[in-house]
């Protein structure tokens, strides 16, 4: 809960306890990679990251919380680093979850969300309807045990097909759904997303709500210490400016 509000002090302390327990726990080197992603600490992320792959290969990829969450961090690491390492990597973990007829409903949805992510960041719509079935049945919660929302990946799916009403719902649906629960990180990163889609849009009005959302995750952002999303946001105004 800490994470998902924005409390990194509390988040790490509380990462901290649970690596002192259990330093190979999926769950544990998930929110540890999110957590330094987000605060910008790329070498740490990468070696909690490197960590949850030695974990994985411990017995061997399959329909577990290891595998299906090393690809749900490769992904997620993409969007914030704004580098594609390990994406192949990131696909041979979700497939051996997809592929596996003992695959549970919660490793499935998880392992889905990496491919929308490493599909929304290539540009790839080609299987969107494929991860939006998937998906849509679980509009209005977070996924991958508490490190993105839902709605958020349906906006940025659509975005990819240029379905910008339906990405526009997306969003607003992401924003209504982190603004009462309260989750500041993942409102931030929304707004921006959002911003992005409705600037390739560039309809009636969509580059003043643009600028106005992307003002709203620069403030939380910068507040949080969010410095990969400050970074993003900073850019897109700068070319707005120009």
């Amino acid at each position: 809960m800490a994470f998902l509000m924005g409390d990194w002090t509390v988040a790490r302390e509380l990462s901290d306890r649970a690596f002192a327990v259990s330093s190979s726990d999926a769950r544990v080197l998930l929110h540890g990679i999110m957590l330094e992603y987000e605060e910008g600490d790329f070498a740490q992320a990468g070696s909690y990251l490197g960590r949850l792959e030695e974990v994985m290969y411990i017995t061997s990829p399959g329909p577990t919380l290891d595998t299906a969450y090393l690809a749900v961090a490769i992904a997620l690491a993409a969007r914030l680093s704004g580098t594609g390492e390990r994406l192949g990597l990131a696909d041979l973990a979700s497939e051996a979850v997809l592929a596996s007829p003992y695959a549970t409903n919660s490793v499935t949805i998880a392992a889905t969300c990496a491919r929308a992510m490493v599909a929304v960041f290539k540009d790839d719509g080609s299987k969107t309807v494929d991860y939006r079935d998937v998906l849509q049945p679980h509009s209005g919660t977070i996924l991958a045990d508490s490190v993105v929302s839902v709605d958020r990946v349906l906006g940025l799916l659509s975005k990819t097909t240029g379905d910008w009403n339906q990405a526009t719902g997306h969003f607003e649906d992401a924003l209504a759904f982190c603004r009462k629960a309260g989750y500041r990180p993942e409102l931030a990163w929304t707004c921006c997303d959002y911003a992005d889609t409705i600037l390739q849009r560039n309809g009636e009005g969509d580059r003043a709500k643009a600028i106005a959302l992307m003002e709203e995750s620069l403030s939380i952002s910068s507040e949080l210490g969010m410095k990969p999303l400050m970074r993003r946001v900073v850019s897109r105004q700068e070319i707005l400016k120009a």
